[in-house]
């Protein structure tokens, strides 16, 4: 790769990162409590700050260029009209008449001293009288900063150090130059304007924030009593309308998860699981779309291998999803309580039918325009994989899925999804396709055959920088007795370039089938759910995943 083809990668890997980082802050300020409930709020605060902020920087650097341009030219014009007057009596060696010069320049501000020196550097006239007839001492760490029109403006320190800036104007007759008249003035009246100006301008925007964030928490006061009622009812609640909770399945972060009845007037009943959002979040705007999305997206998925949705909506302050009831265990627990991985016609079948599902949601259209949705679920992992004591796999956890018909749901390098599962453009934040579910797919195959997760991240930068570069050991050479042609499909899902993965999940169940057949493999169904009632279910209690 030549060096410049190398400079544009990096850069463009630095910039992808920033973005991440940048959105990933952003995602996180907006998920505090209080930003959340008040995001009008909270986005008039800012845009009146900014506006505040942007507006007075220009008035306050206008301002204090205006007292230093006046400081500069009251100096230039004194050193300048000094020297004119002067330059008769210098030839002259006319003191008397350079000393009444130099006491017109008194009544300059700012003025330390002025004088006048001839060609041989003597003072010649000073507003100091002790200092005539002696050699000028020049100031101490002197640096020309600025001239104009032939005078030199120096900063430097006086002889009582302070810090000061002299005018110098060399006096001339017929081209030759006869002395020198300057003017010595004190910056600090200068910098005491410029500090008050900083002073104020600081003032006015800590004013305007400390304004805006009390006016943030006195309108906040009424929503987080709202929350709070709406919490504690929340709390009592033992129904949801036709829904009756029974006993809490699960907590996540988001949601909780009740074993429910649903009951009729006419005394139908039957058992359903209740996904309610948490007491404490069911004020929280972000988190109700959040909900309500998973619960819309997830209702247009009707099949087999998905876990089936019966109603959604609100009762009594309540969002709550209405789901078919799983009898047995996600496939992560499973895969814990077995310590190793399963057996390869166990894992083969697994896989397939989260296969039939993945594909199934990769392909749903829009029933009334035709339109593909684009369903990504971009969670593919073991834990949202149920597998009942029927010997049924499904599919999931929708909550954090991408379609088509809602992208404004996600930002562009906000990470979404576990770590451990994440494809090489999930991670880098890129825009994502079907085929990031296949790379999770993969991973999840990898790790039901040896037990092993693949990829472990304390955080998003470990998994940022690892996922695109590290390679990924192929099952050979960890269990040798994984048939070669399970492996070739298994590292297929793994490709880290998505356009040499399997493109979509029909691919991988076709071969998967002739595997099967190559193999002689008869796993079907009722095996699973022998192997569920046999070895996980006896004595256990019941766990779903959210």
């Amino acid at each position: 790769m030549l060096v410049n083809e190398i400079a544009v990668t990096t850069m463009a890997k630095a910039r992808a990162m920033t973005t991440k980082i940048v959105n990933g802050v952003f995602a996180r300020v907006t998920e505090v409590p209080l930003v959340a409930r008040n995001r009008k709020g909270v986005l008039l605060y800012l845009v009146i700050s900014l506006a505040v902020i942007l507006g007075g920087y220009p008035v306050y650097r206008s301002t204090a260029t205006r007292a230093s341009h006046d400081f500069y030219r009251s100096g230039f014009d004194a050193a300048r009209n000094l020297a004119a007057k002067c330059r008769p009596f210098v030839l002259d060696q006319d003191v008397l008449s350079l000393n009444a010069m130099i006491r017109d320049v008194r009544a300059l501000e700012s003025l330390v001293f002025a004088a006048v020196v001839d060609h041989l550097n003597i003072v010649l006239a000073h507003t100091d009288a002790d200092k005539i007839n002696r050699p000028f001492r020049p100031l101490g760490q002197a640096a020309e900063i600025e001239s104009d029109a032939g005078v030199r403006a120096i900063a430097g320190l006086s002889e009582d150090k302070q810090d000061v800036v002299g005018f110098f104007q060399t006096i001339r007759f017929a081209d030759v130059a006869i002395g020198q008249a300057l003017v010595v003035l004190d910056t600090d009246d200068l910098k005491a304007q410029i500090g008050y100006m900083r002073g104020a301008y600081g003032a006015l925007i800590t004013l305007v924030l400390a304004g805006g964030i009390g006016s943030l928490f006195w309108l906040d006061r009424g929503k987080r009593k709202k929350a709070r009622q709406t919490q504690r009812e929340m709390e009592r609640m033992d129904r949801i309308g036709p829904y009756v909770l029974k006993s809490k399945i699960a907590m996540g972060g988001m949601a909780e998860l009740f074993e429910a009845d649903y009951e009729r007037e006419d005394g139908f009943r039957r058992k359903v699981a209740i996904k309610r959002i948490r007491p404490h979040l069911a004020e929280n705007p972000e988190f109700v779309k959040m909900f309500t999305r998973e619960a819309r997206l997830a209702a247009l998925l009707q099949h087999p291998n998905i876990v089936q949705i019966f109603d959604y909506g609100k009762i009594d302050s309540a969002y709550f999803i209405a789901m078919e009831y799983i009898d047995g265990k996600n496939l992560g627990d499973i895969l814990a309580a077995m310590k190793i991985g399963l057996p390869v016609a166990q894992a083969v079948h697994i896989v397939s039918e989260i296969c039939k599902g993945l594909d199934y949601s990769h392909n749903r259209v829009d029933e009334d325009t035709g339109t593909p949705l684009d369903i990504v679920h971009r969670d593919i992992s073991p834990q949202n994989m149920l597998i009942s004591c029927k010997g049924e796999v499904k599919i999931s956890d929708f909550g954090i899925s991408k379609a088509q018909s809602e992208p404004n749901l996600t930002q562009a390098g906000i990470i979404k999804g576990k770590l451990a599962y994440m494809s090489p453009e999930q991670a880098l934040g890129q825009p994502l396709d079907r085929r990031a579910d296949i790379f999770a797919l993969g991973l999840l195959f990898h790790e039901t055959l040896t037990g092993l997760r693949v990829f472990r991240f304390d955080n998003e930068i470990e998994a940022i920088r690892a996922i695109p570069q590290r390679d990924i050991e192929p099952l050979t050479a960890i269990m040798k007795q994984i048939p070669e042609a399970l492996d070739r499909i298994v590292m297929h899902c793994l490709e880290k370039d998505r356009d040499k993965r399997y493109q979509n999940a029909a691919d991988i169940y076709a071969d998967l089938t002739a595997l099967r057949r190559d193999l002689q493999l008869s796993y079907d169904a009722d095996d699973l759910a022998a192997f569920m009632r046999n070895r996980l279910m006896e004595g256990d209690d019941l766990d779903f995943s959210l």
